[in-house]
Parts: C-alpha cells; structure tokens; sequence
C-alpha cells in the first residue's frame, strides 16, 4: 500500500509540499479548548510502527533533526541494526547527554535543522519528531530547504507535530 494511502487508512491526511516532499500529517495528540480528547483522530504514542509502514527504514541513511533524547532514534536502530541514524541537536545539554549514551547505528551531532552539516543528497530518510515547532518562525521554510537539499533522490520527510485544536 502507498505511503498516502497507508495514511489515509489511519485517518491522517497526506500531502505533497513544494520540492516533491511528501508529507504525512500525524496528530500526535488533539484536544479541545476544554482539553477534553478528541475522537476523531487516533492517539499515536509510539509512532515507529506507522513509520515502518509508510516509509522503508531497513538500510536506509537517516537523519533526525531535533532529536532530543532519540527515543524513536534508538528504538529505530535496534529494529534496523542496519540502519544508520544521525540524531542532530541544537541543545548542547542534550547533545552531552547523547554523547555519553552511545549505541551501535546511532551518531549525534550539534546543529540545528535551518543548517544541516551535511551535503547535499545525503539522506534517505529526513525525520523531524515534535520538533519544527521549535524552529523559529522566520527560519521554518529555511529548515524545510535544508532537509529537502540533505534528501536523495525518492527520499522521504516525515514531519510529525503536536496537533492542538
């Protein structure tokens, strides 16, 4: 099953963006302004399993950027051992603490998504995780050049945000 339809099954909405990325909206969460859940969307806690189904993750080059702690980083390489993940962090605190957790597959750096210190087409697979929101404002569309320039031909984007009503 295409990646869009896979998504449309789940109740997500796909959608293409500028440079030929793709994009899968997944609501990490939704509430009303009472702060009562919605039913209308499904709860996604742990989203590697709709990842493995809507993009190819085995032996691919991929990069998360905003990785914080990497959960999803980690839990991806032990599933894929031959995956090779990059997490990229622009909080030098939790840039440290990556460090000083090392684990096979997995490689931290310092930076930040408005300029990946990478080349071009260097990606299969750019990740950001509850993240873009932390990009500021006037610097999103740049963040969003950089992970389409780190992107190799075919490759996927997949932006998973926080979503609120």
């Amino acid at each position: 099953m295409p990646w869009g339809d896979a998504g449309a099954a789940m109740g997500f909405k796909a959608i293409s963006w500028a440079w030929g990325v793709k994009l899968c909206l997944v609501p990490a969460r939704s509430v009303n302004s009472m702060n009562a859940p919605q039913n209308d969307l499904r709860l996604v806690d742990d989203e590697l399993p709709l990842l493995a189904s809507l993009v190819p993750l085995a032996g691919r080059d991929i990069i998360e950027l905003g990785c914080g702690a990497a959960p999803l980083a980690r839990a991806l390489v032990q599933r894929h051992p031959d995956a090779r993940v990059t997490g990229l962090e622009v909080d030098e605190r939790q840039h440290a603490k990556n460090l000083a957790a090392p684990q096979a597959g997995l490689r931290f750096m310092l930076g930040a998504a408005q300029a990946i210190p990478f080349e071009d087409a260097r990606f299969d697979l750019v990740l950001m995780l509850k993240s873009l929101h932390h990009v500021p404002m006037a610097l999103m569309a740049t963040a969003l050049r950089e992970a389409a320039r780190v992107l190799r031909a075919g490759g996927h984007l997949y932006v998973s945000e926080p979503v609120y009503a």
